[in-house]
């Protein structure tokens, strides 16, 4: 059964009548009441759906095209595809549960192919068809069967030779071969730290993480910085960051700057946490345009700036950042309603149920028209069934200012929505 269409005819049943047939508030939300509260799975059904709004939106996530990605790579019989994808979308959190399912699978194709070599002898031919098939993703387990190789290699004399020089023994394993494995399994360990913080498995990434920071990785410096901050360990994240930040690595540059807003592992100093902040923004980070945005909005480090504020936030809400959305409105609350109301719009389309709540507030404060009362009553709707409680009542409010025509146009529109029919 769809989730969808119930959610319309329960609408459709608080307002198909219209004000004289409308039967009393109790019995609504009594209905209603019930609907929210079906099971567990629906109303994780019901996020999902609210989760994969596009509306036009630049860069809205589709995780029915992502999917559809990991079920591509799934189809093919091949592992180094599957470890290419990780290491190209380590760092993008929202590929979180399709990174930690490919590399489930990577690990379980791994796994089969060393319980194939485990069967065989440990020659150093194998080892080198191993290492030709297998390097890049299961090096690990490349390593283990070239261990098996040198122990099950004794010792080599020089022949006997009548040349006045011996000739050397050959090697078990190549120093290039050797060499070519070590660096695979060091790759390897790289990528996993990425996955592990990207995919929040925040323990094992810590383990995983913190040899590759000693070694220098700027990226692995700022997962430990951001991974002690999180512990609450502000002395040894300060640490991590400044390392992290002094290779201009922009999260290094970003989670600093924010130890030095907060005063955290430092002493405050806003006006060095907006310099290194805005070097992050610079090389395009998002995360750190919008906090950018916002201490040019609050002064925190310098004056306010609505100039420079509006610059970073949109930067950031242009690559589809909602919390930039939200922060542009109440930017342009006071000074440009309309402005405000389109970063409202761009935000509640994206399935932001805050945005949606402060929307159908917009509308509904300011109404001049039947359409904008319609729009409130859309909007209310949405944010309802996007698990925003408080919009109940301008649902029950909007509803007696619509005629049953009008009504049933909002619910054409509020099912669009939900199907992310945007006009």
């Amino acid at each position: 059964m769809r989730f969808i269409p119930a959610a319309v005819v329960i609408l459709a049943a608080v307002s198909s009548s219209g004000c004289a047939g409308m039967p009393d508030k109790n019995q609504i939300w009594s209905r209603s009441s019930a609907f929210f509260t079906q099971s567990s799975e629906m109303i994780a059904a019901q996020s999902r759906r609210f989760a994969d709004f596009a509306g036009g939106l630049v860069g809205s996530n589709d995780q029915a095209e992502l999917q559809a990605e990991v079920d591509e790579l799934f189809a093919q019989p091949y592992i180094d595809p599957l470890t290419l994808y990780i290491e190209a979308h380590s760092d993008d959190d929202r590929r979180a549960r399709q990174l930690a399912l490919v590399a489930q699978e990577r690990d379980n194709r791994c796994g089969v192919i060393a319980q194939t070599y485990a069967g065989r002898d440990a020659t150093r031919d194998n080892l080198q068809r191993m290492q030709r098939g297998y390097l890049m993703s299961c090096p690990e387990d490349v390593q283990d069967f070239a261990a098996r190789v040198r122990a099950s290699s004794p010792a080599q004399q020089p022949a006997k030779s009548t040349a006045a020089t011996p000739q050397p023994a050959e090697p078990a394993i190549a120093e290039d071969v050797s060499a070519a494995v070590d660096e695979a399994v060091s790759r390897r360990q790289n990528s996993n730290c990425y996955l592990l913080y990207t995919i929040k498995n925040y323990t094992q990434a810590h383990t995983a993480c913190r040899p590759i920071a000693d070694n220098g990785d700027a990226k692995a410096q700022h997962h430990m910085a951001s991974l002690e901050r999180t512990r609450g360990d502000f002395p040894a994240a300060f640490a991590w960051a400044t390392r992290s930040a002094g290779q201009q690595h922009a999260p290094g540059q970003l989670v600093l700057g924010q130890l030095y807003q907060a005063g955290q592992g430092t002493a405050v100093d806003k006006a060095k946490a907006l310099q290194l902040m805005s070097q992050a923004a610079d090389q395009g980070l998002i995360e750190a345009s919008y906090y950018t945005g916002l201490a040019y909005k609050d002064g925190a480090g310098t004056g306010p700036n609505a100039g420079q504020a509006s610059k970073y936030l949109e930067q950031a809400a242009n690559k589809g950042h909602i919390p930039s959305h939200l922060a542009l409105a109440a930017l342009y609350d006071k000074t440009q309603p309309e402005k405000a109301r389109y970063w409202l719009n761009q935000a509640a389309r994206k399935g932001s149920a805050e945005a949606q709540l402060t929307l159908a507030n917009s509308y509904a404060a300011n109404a001049r028209t039947a359409t904008d009362q319609e729009e409130a009553y859309v909007w209310y709707s949405l944010a309802l069934l996007n698990g925003n409680a408080q919009a109940k009542e301008g649902i029950e409010r909007q509803e007696k200012l619509l005629d049953e025509n009008q009504l049933a146009a909002a619910r054409s529109r509020i099912q669009d929505g939900i199907n992310g029919k945007w006009d």
